[in-house]
């Protein structure tokens, strides 16, 4: 099973794709906690947020019969700068570390960047999911 963070912006940007690829950031979870914790910064699972619909959906995939989507918070959404100063602390952090994968790491750090940068200037909000 392959797992990969990706970003949802509160609303498109017109004739920009917002996609990242996020495959080495969703393999690396303790890695990168780690490397919050040395940056000083908000760790990434922390722009976590998915809309209660959402939410349902998925527990009632996993059979935890959560299906009552009131019982879920609602989808939150966070600035833009927020998760700059995560991912650049994280990616400044990650090259003094010897992380397996450190290459793809960054490279998915560095397409985060891309996307928050603009949604910055547009003044979008974001959070962070989880695609299984």
């Amino acid at each position: 099973m392959s797992v990969a963070l990706y970003i949802v912006l509160e609303r498109p940007i017109p004739g920009f794709d917002h996609s990242v690829n996020g495959k080495a950031l969703g393999r690396a979870g303790e890695v990168l906690d780690v490397l919050a914790e040395k940056a000083g910064t908000k760790p990434l699972m922390k722009f976590f947020s998915a809309s209660p619909e959402e939410m349902s959906a998925v527990a009632v995939d996993h059979a935890v019969g959560a299906d009552d989507e009131t019982q879920f918070p609602p989808e939150q959404w966070f600035a833009a700068d927020e998760g700059l100063a995560t991912i650049r602390g994280l990616r400044n952090a990650a090259r003094t570390e010897r992380a397996e994968n450190l290459e793809k790491i960054l490279a998915d750090l560095d397409e985060f960047e891309r996307v928050l940068g603009l949604a910055k200037e547009h003044g979008v909000g974001w959070h962070l999911a989880v695609d299984y």
